[in-house]
């Protein structure tokens, strides 16, 4: 228990690091927020593109791309019913229990304690995620939003994000060994070095990012409460589910992929429901960041606590 202790001491220190500075002035919301465009447009590609073009890729990964896309699916849907119940009744309640924060928080989390060597394990739940909130998650909160879907945008947006270009370029020279014939040469030695150099970096910057925005401002406790007990027991019951269909009829899960299912499954919401919110529904979007944040420190505590109860 010692040895893993002392694992989440660097990603606890970082992080209170964040907090630090935001409170000495040291980080602003300037800076945060550029640190994120350097971490989505350069930092992520940079870890994604290194895991996707060296992991081992089997068929039937497909059906767990597909298993994780329909248990965000099933969420989303689960939400649209309590909100249809009543059970819960502030805006954009069924996106709050569906959808992961895969990149800023999931990424750094399990780089940090397995190291960025063991990232595919996650990635393999990432994946279908991603499509999920590229093309279901994305669009339908654009449609509450404005009131319209605009699919063409969204594609482009696909297409062009940096992250995505990242997974399918890596993808493709995976596949076709294409990387195999070629990454003896000095050139592309150099390349992946450099890419491996800007990975090595990523995770502390999103954990000073993640410290950087652990703020709580007045809280509505008792909705808060409502939404994540609400949240926390739909993934619990979705995630028990997942696991074991995994384990019965995809494949066999080793202790390496048991971390990964962990990791993912105790992810906080994404982060971008307040954005589309917007100064039109301030007080809406104070509540989620306020919860958002909130959901973020519960993930950090019970995420050592089980990684510790369970040996990691």
């Amino acid at each position: 228990m010692t040895e893993i202790a002392a694992r989440f001491i660097p990603v606890f220190l970082i992080i209170a690091i964040g907090s630090i500075f935001r409170s000495k002035g040291i980080l602003s919301g300037p800076i945060v927020e550029g640190l994120k465009k350097l971490i989505i447009n350069l930092g992520l590609p940079a870890v994604l593109f290194l895991s996707f073009l060296t992991m081992e890729l089997k068929s039937r990964y497909l059906l767990l791309f597909a298993a994780v896309f329909l248990l965000c699916l099933l969420l989303f849907l689960a939400g649209k019913g309590l909100k249809r119940l009543s059970l819960v009744t502030v805006p954009l309640a069924p996106f709050f229990f569906t959808g992961f924060e895969f990149g800023m928080v999931g990424v750094a989390l399990f780089s940090s304690l397995f190291g960025l060597e063991n990232l595919h394990y996650i990635l393999l739940l990432g994946l279908g995620h991603e499509i999920f909130i590229w093309f279901v998650y994305a669009p339908l909160l654009e449609a509450e939003n404005h009131g319209q879907i605009h699919l063409g945008r969204i594609f482009r947006s696909f297409l062009s994000s940096p992250i995505i270009l990242a997974i399918i370029s890596a993808l493709i020279l995976n596949l076709s060994g294409a990387y195999a014939q070629i990454q003896d040469f000095f050139v592309v030695s150099g390349v992946i070095s450099a890419l491996d150099t800007v990975g090595r970096i990523t995770t502390p910057l999103i954990l000073l990012a993640i410290g950087f925005q652990l703020k709580l401002t007045a809280m509505n406790w008792r909705e808060s409460i409502r939404l994540l007990s609400w949240r926390l027991g739909l993934v619990a019951a979705g995630s028990f589910v997942l696991y074991f269909l995994t384990d019965l009829l995809i494949m066999e899960l080793d202790r390496m992929m048991t971390y990964a299912f962990i990791t993912f499954l105790l992810l906080p919401p994404p982060f971008i429901i307040p954005v589309f919110l917007g100064e039109k529904l301030q007080k809406e979007s104070e509540f989620y960041n306020n919860l958002l944040v909130l959901y973020t420190i519960i993930t950090l505590i019970v995420y050592a606590a089980v990684m510790m109860a369970i040996g990691a």
